[in-house]
């Protein structure tokens, strides 16, 4: 099994362990999302409105045997919405896809596949002007 801690480590920095996902949480798999611009959400990284525009792909670059038979759910939130100094739509829904599922990986990488539509489509990240940075997590 793959070494979480440095994931668990940034998601406690940034305090979405335990605002977003509790203490507790526990990883099963190591995902990254991938923007038809190649541009990737990695654990902290900075991007602009215009690098999320479209809707992106769930590359999985590291899971157990296990997970091919596995279903998973993504949910991709904000939970600093308006601005994380007044978070009261906190967890605002951007993306929910359930039904995924893990595809015997091609070299090092697999693709997620989506095996109905997704809950709720994607809707890109839009923070109001001025409300600062803000963290989508999946």
């Amino acid at each position: 099994m793959s070494d979480f801690s440095p994931l668990l480590s940034v998601l406690q920095r940034e305090d979405v362990i335990p605002e977003v996902v509790p203490p507790n949480f526990t990883p099963s798999i190591f995902f990254s999302i991938v923007w038809p611009n190649e541009k990737e959400a990695n654990s902290g990284n900075f991007l602009t409105r215009e690098d999320t525009l479209e809707e992106p792909a769930i590359h999985i670059t590291s899971a157990s045997p296990e997970a091919s038979t596995a279903s998973y759910t993504l949910v991709m939130t904000d939970p600093d919405a308006p601005s994380r100094a007044d978070p009261k739509y906190r967890q605002f829904r951007h993306w929910v896809i359930t039904g995924l599922r893990i595809p015997p990986p091609v070299g090092k990488l697999s693709v997620a596949v989506k095996s109905q539509p997704s809950t709720t489509p994607y809707r890109p990240p839009g923070p109001p002007p001025g409300s600062a940075v803000h963290r989508y997590s999946e």
